[in-house]
């Protein structure tokens, strides 16, 4: 049975997903990929930032330092080892066949399927994340 599922685009490829309600857990990526890539972004970032400001350039400098340290002190460079004579199998490249998967029944037009399950998504779909009831104080925190 067809499932309503929720449309979005991901927040970093900006790929149009969609993702069954089972499945939903209000994701903003379309895959483990994306989002692992969006982290490393995110913390290369944050590295960044750190490294210019006063705390990160003096921390910089004392690392740099007691690395310097530990060096020992090299007068002359070793032989360069030549590389082994090896012949390496080619591997065939994977088609990427994009974010969208659909699923083709003969005789009907082709069906949207999640993004994460695989399970056939409803033609209706949902905009946003699912909303949750509004809950009121209880009387005597109301004011």
């Amino acid at each position: 049975m067809e499932e309503p599922a929720r449309l979005f685009y991901c927040g970093r490829c900006r790929a149009m997903v969609r993702i069954c309600r089972s499945c939903d857990r209000g994701q903003v990526y379309c895959s483990p990929a994306c989002s692992g890539q969006a982290r490393r972004d995110a913390q290369r970032a944050a590295g960044q930032r750190y490294q210019q400001s006063r705390a990160g350039r003096f921390a910089h400098a004392a690392r740099t330092r007691a690395w310097r340290a530990r060096q020992r002190n090299v007068t002359h460079q070793g032989s360069e080892v030549p590389p082994a004579a090896a012949v390496l199998a080619t591997a065939p490249l994977l088609a990427e066949s994009g974010h969208r998967r659909t699923v083709a029944i003969p005789g009907k037009p082709a069906l949207e399927v999640c993004c994460r399950c695989g399970r056939l998504c409803a033609g209706a779909v949902r905009l946003d994340f699912l909303g949750t009831r509004v809950r009121l104080r209880p009387p005597w925190m109301r004011r």
